[in-house]
């Protein structure tokens, strides 16, 4: 009965550990890939069992003069470790940093419980065990309310943004590891009472909780600054385009009124074809000044997420500035895409960048479409190829075509796209177009 309390119990913890990654990492919990973890974690076992890793880990503490929790720490961060590695992220830096974190997190809180629980039993063994189940409801209950309520995923995201160095990330991993390995001593000193020994793993609780509520404000604020900042900035392209349209109007009213004045002219001399090149002239002027703005504008009106929409009000702009031809499409609202907004943009806005630095010296056009449809949103942009470029390598971090720095576009994009399972992204080269379709399922 002992046997089995300890297998499962310590399953349903490594399962809270890999639970808590992929929600963290923003991808989707796979059942698949936890079935994975399950089977890894029972060759583990058997892998301990046969290489006798407990005397190993007492070997080592009596040869290196380390505490023995040190090495037992160690042994679950890379196990845990190997099995992100094989299973969820291939990303050596990444997964390094967060398995390290995760797994500190959980078995801090175990330690707390587990604390909690001796406190109770009181040195009844069997009154011990038995409590373990109630134990592993509040461990799992605990790493999701933790996940969820101080929404980790956005702090995990913004730690991201800061693109560390793997030497700095190292570093902080290294810390975290050694920390636990602290608070572990402190909590298993044979010489203390089991209230002193829960108070350090209390005292960490309490400080990780306030400063992930005080990141988390942070964080916040700074979103709804950039929010703030991107409405304004809309507003402002906004008005700026009503005030070409208006203009235009102007303009278009006064040669409108000359234009009358000559096919009025004309009727009157019996000149049928050159009234004709004259009403087709004011149609041509019509559609290319004003026309297209207010086709455009309609078409953004479809766009019902702000972000997205200043964002490519903005890209706009930019095109504008370069005289670049954009053809914009937008079929049906878009208001709810399964993929975090902000990893919507950035993917967004590396495909028009990338457009736009491979036509802007020729003045070329892109189109772009965002298709609404009832399996999700589809997101297609095009532009003129002026290079030759290897289809096999265009992911690649560094490549390019152009040269220089600016291969790091679609290498990005496939990081942020291989964190969702229901994230698609397809590539052609079609009659000198450089082609690109990303499709966001709603599963």
């Amino acid at each position: 009965m002992k046997l089995i309390i300890n297998v499962f119990g310590n399953l349903l913890w490594v399962l809270s550990i890999f639970w808590a990654y992929q929600k963290i990492s923003g991808m989707k919990v796979s059942q698949k890939k936890m079935g994975g973890v399950v089977l890894l974690y029972f060759l583990t076992l058997l892998i301990e069992k046969l290489i006798h890793v407990d005397k190993l880990v007492l070997y080592l503490s009596q040869v290196t003069g380390i505490h023995l929790m040190l090495f037992l720490g160690l042994e679950i961060f890379v196990v845990c470790w190997i099995i992100t590695l094989l299973l969820f992220d291939r990303n050596i830096k990444r997964s390094m940093f967060l398995t390290a974190a995760v797994c500190t997190g959980v078995q801090t809180i175990f330690l707390a419980l587990n604390g909690v629980v001796t406190l109770v039993a009181d040195g009844d063994r069997q009154l011990y065990y038995f409590l373990n189940f109630p134990m592993t409801a509040l461990l799992l209950a605990a790493v999701y309310l933790i996940v969820e309520k101080l929404n980790l995923a956005r702090l995990f995201r913004e730690f991201e943004y800061r693109n560390d160095s793997f030497p700095v990330t190292l570093g902080i991993t290294l810390f975290i590891l050694l920390g636990y390995d602290m608070l572990s001593f402190l909590m298993t000193a044979a010489s203390r009472s089991i209230w002193t020994q829960m108070l350090p793993c209390l005292f960490i609780i309490i400080i990780f909780t306030l400063s992930m509520v005080y990141l988390l404000n942070i964080v916040s604020l700074k979103d709804k600054k950039k929010y703030s900042d991107m409405m304004l900035r809309q507003q402002e392209l906004y008005i700026q385009d009503l005030e070409k349209i208006q203009q235009n109007m102007r303009v278009f009213k006064h040669d409108y009124k000359n234009m009358m004045s000559s096919i009025y002219l004309q009727s009157r001399e019996g000149n049928t074809e050159e009234i004709e090149k004259t009403i087709s002239r004011m149609i041509d002027d019509f559609d290319e000044e004003i026309g297209k703005k207010m086709n455009l504008t309609n078409q953004l009106a479809n766009i019902q997420m702000n972000e997205v929409k200043s964002l490519i009000y903005q890209k706009i702009t930019i095109m504008n500035q370069l005289h670049i031809t954009l053809h914009l499409e937008v079929l049906y609202p878009v208001c709810d895409v399964k993929m975090n907004i902000m990893d919507l943009c950035r993917v967004l806005g590396i495909l028009l960048d990338n457009a736009i630095e491979e036509v802007k010296d020729q003045q070329g056009d892109i189109n772009v479409v965002l298709s609404s449809q009832e399996e999700g949103l589809h997101i297609i942009v095009d532009n003129q190829l002026y290079h030759e470029v290897n289809m096999t390598d265009i992911f690649k971090e560094g490549c390019s075509t152009k040269g220089g720095q600016r291969g790091m576009g679609l290498f990005s994009l496939g990081k942020i796209i291989e964190k969702y399972s229901n994230v698609t992204n397809a590539v052609q080269i079609k009659d000198h177009r450089f082609i690109q379709e990303i499709a966001i399922l709603k599963e």
